[in-house]
C-alpha cells in the first residue's frame, strides 16, 4: 500500500522562488527587475511548449507582488528576489487557498459566462494587500465571445488589477488581448540543464544514478522539465534507489540507442537483411513502430551533420562510443544518399500513422534505403527526366538516360560525364547549367536566374568540395569552380533531353493512335490511350 502522504516529484520539486526556475534566466531577471523598479504592467501574457515553468512562475510572480517581506538574496553568485514564504500572502498562495490570487482552467472555464464574472469583481479591492491578481491558464482556449468580454477590461483594468495569462499556442489569443499585454516567450529547456536539475534532484533523494541514465531521461522529456521530473519517477518506481541507464529504457518504453545503430549500420552497408533483423526484435518486444522511424530521422539528421562536418546538435551526447560508432557510418555514404534516406524516413512518418501495415511500410522504407544507390539513381533520373525508373542500377550516367547531346565546349561534355558517372546526384544537377566556361584555372557554370534552388544546393561547401576535386582529377590540374547565375542562356542538356523526349512520346503516341488494332479496340470498348515511356 502506498503512503497516503507521498508527493510525485514534478509536485514536491516545484519551484518556489525565482532562483528555482530552470532555463527561463531571460524572463526571471525582466520580472525581478520590473518588481524591483516598481513597473509591473497590468497584464502580461506568457508562452511556450509544456512544463516549462509557465505556471510556476506566474505564481512566484504573484507571491514577489504580495509578499510583505519580500528580499534579494544571494544564490549561485547572483542575486535574486525571494519572497519570505513566511507572511500569510506567501502561505495562501503556496496552499492555494488565496482569494485575491485566483487561478483559472481557461480550458473548462472558456465560456463568456465566467469572463463576466471576472469582469464583475476586478471592481472590489483586494481582502487584503495591494494586489488582486488573476492567473488564466490555457487561455488560448477562450471563446470569441468570451475574448471579446475580456477585452473591456484589460483595455480600462483597476490600478490594483494585474492579469497573468498563460499559453501554448499565442497565435490562438486575438491581436486585441495580444497588443495590451507583455508577452515573454518561455524557452524549452535545454538537456543539459534539466540533466543538472535531474542530479540535484536525485542526489536529495538519495537515488543513484548513473550519469548516462539522466542524459537519457533529460533528451525524453523533449525540453519539458515537468515531463522529466514524471519520467524520472516512473524510474524510480521501476528501479529502486538504483537508476541505470537500461532502467531507463525498459521502463519508459524508450528505443535502445543499439537497435537504432543496428538499422543504420545495415543500412549505410547495403546489407538489407542486417537491417530488418533489429527492427524485427524490436517490434516483436513491442517497441512502437513510429518511435523507431522517429528516432532512425533523428540518427540520420546527425550523419548528414557529420557528412558535412557540421557541429551536433547540443542535446546529443557527442563523445560517447554509440555517437562514435554513429558517425563512422558516414564514410560508408555521399552526402546526397545520406539526405535521401533522411528524406525517407521522414515522410515514412505519416505513411506508418496512417497504414494498416505499418511494420510492412517500414520494412519497406528501410530496404528501400539500403539500396541508395538505385535510390540516387530514380532521385537524379526524376530530376532530369521527370519520368518513372523502374530499374535501380546500372548507376546513373549520362548514356543510361539518353544519347550524348553535345553541348560546347568538349572539355565540359567530357567533365560532365566523369561527374555523372560517379556522383550521379551532382551530374544531374550540373546538366541543368545553360552555360560552361572551361579557362586555364577555373570552370564557370552558369545556371538561369530561374534555376536559383540548384545553384544553392551546388553553393553547398560539401558539394563544392566534391566539384573541385572532380575538376583536379579530369583536367589534371587545380582549378577553382564558379557557380554563376543569368538570364538569357542557351538550352540546357536536361531541357534538351526533356524536349525531346516529350517529342518521342508524342510521336509514339500518335503512331500508336493509328494502329488498326487500337482504333478498333477503341471502338469497341472506348476510353483512353496510355503509352508506356518509351526509355524505361
Amino acid at each position: 500500500m502506498g503512503e497516503l502522504g507521498y508527493v510525485v516529484l514534478a509536485r514536491k520539486w516545484r519551484p518556489a522562488q525565482f532562483a528555482d526556475i530552470v532555463g527561463q534566466t531571460s524572463v526571471v531577471r525582466t520580472l525581478m527587475n520590473a518588481l524591483q523598479a516598481k513597473r509591473v504592467h497590468q497584464a502580461y501574457l506568457f508562452t511556450g511548449s509544456r512544463g516549462i515553468g509557465k505556471t510556476s512562475i506566474a505564481r512566484i510572480f504573484s507571491k514577489a507582488l504580495r509578499c510583505e517581506h519580500i528580499a534579494f538574496v544571494e544564490k549561485d553568485d547572483a542575486p535574486w528576489l525571494q519572497s519570505c514564504d513566511a507572511c500569510s500572502f506567501c502561505k495562501e498562495i503556496s496552499n492555494g487557498s488565496s482569494v485575491d490570487v485566483l487561478e483559472i482552467d481557461g480550458a473548462s472555464n472558456n465560456g463568456v459566462d465566467a469572463i463576466r464574472d471576472i469582469r464583475e469583481n476586478v471592481r472590489f479591492l483586494p481582502s487584503a494587500g495591494t494586489r488582486k491578481i488573476y492567473i488564466i491558464d490555457e487561455v488560448h482556449m477562450l471563446t470569441t465571445a468570451a475574448f471579446n468580454a475580456l477585452l473591456k477590461t484589460l483595455e480600462e483594468p483597476p490600478p490594483h488589477v494585474v492579469f497573468i495569462f498563460a499559453t501554448t499556442e499565442a497565435h490562438k489569443i486575438p491581436a486585441t488581448i495580444l497588443s495590451r499585454c507583455q508577452r515573454f516567450d518561455f524557452k524549452r529547456v535545454t538537456p543539459d540543464q534539466i540533466t543538472s536539475r535531474l542530479r540535484q534532484i536525485t542526489a536529495a533523494e538519495k537515488i543513484n544514478a548513473e550519469p548516462q541514465a539522466l542524459s537519457l531521461l533529460a533528451r525524453a522529456a523533449d525540453g519539458s522539465m515537468r515531463d522529466a521530473l514524471s519520467l524520472l519517477d516512473q524510474v524510480i518506481s521501476f528501479s529502486g534507489s538504483e537508476l541505470k541507464a537500461e532502467h531507463v529504457v525498459e521502463s519508459i518504453g524508450l528505443i535502445p540507442r543499439t537497435v537504432v545503430l543496428d538499422i543504420l549500420n545495415g543500412i549505410m552497408r547495403r546489407d538489407a537483411s542486417a537491417a530488418l533483423a533489429p527492427l524485427r526484435s524490436a517490434y516483436g518486444q513491442g517497441h512502437d513502430l513510429r518511435v523507431i522511424c522517429e528516432s532512425l530521422v533523428e540518427a540520420t539528421y546527425v550523419l548528414i551533420l557529420a557528412k558535412a562536418k557540421a557541429p551536433l546538435p547540443e542535446d546529443w551526447p557527442a563523445l560517447d562510443a554509440e555517437t562514435k560508432l554513429l558517425t563512422s557510418l558516414v564514410e560508408h555514404r555521399e552526402l546526397e544518399e545520406l539526405e535521401m534516406i533522411f528524406q525517407v524516413f521522414h515522410h515514412g512518418l505519416d505513411w506508418i500513422a496512417r497504414s494498416p501495415q505499418p511494420r510492412s511500410v517500414l520494412e519497406v522504407l528501410i530496404v528501400k534505403c539500403a539500396t541508395a544507390e538505385g535510390l540516387v539513381f530514380a532521385d537524379a533520373a526524376e530530376a532530369v527526366t521527370a519520368e518513372p525508373v523502374k530499374k535501380a542500377t546500372p548507376p546513373l550516367s549520362l548514356k543510361t538516360v539518353a544519347p550524348a547531346v553535345p553541348a560546347p565546349p568538349t572539355a565540359w561534355e567530357g567533365f560532365l560525364k566523369k561527374v555523372a558517372s560517379t556522383r550521379p546526384f551532382l551530374g544531374s544537377l550540373l546538366e541543368n547549367a545553360g552555360q560552361a566556361n572551361v579557362g586555364e584555372d577555373a570552370l564557370e557554370i552558369i545556371f538561369s536566374t530561374a534555376d536559383a534552388f540548384k545553384t544553392q544546393q551546388l553553393k553547398n561547401k560539401a558539394y563544392l568540395d566534391a566539384l573541385h576535386q572532380l575538376a583536379q582529377e579530369f583536367f589534371g590540374k587545380p582549378m577553382r569552380v564558379l557557380i554563376q547565375t543569368q538570364d538569357g542562356l542557351p538550352e540546357s542538356v536536361a531541357t534538351k533531353r526533356e524536349r525531346e523526349q516529350r517529342t518521342q512520346e508524342q510521336q509514339a503516341r500518335n503512331k500508336m493512335e493509328q494502329n488498326p488494332l487500337v482504333l478498333e479496340a477503341r471502338s469497341l470498348f472506348g476510353g483512353e490511350l496510355t503509352v508506356e515511356n518509351p526509355h524505361a
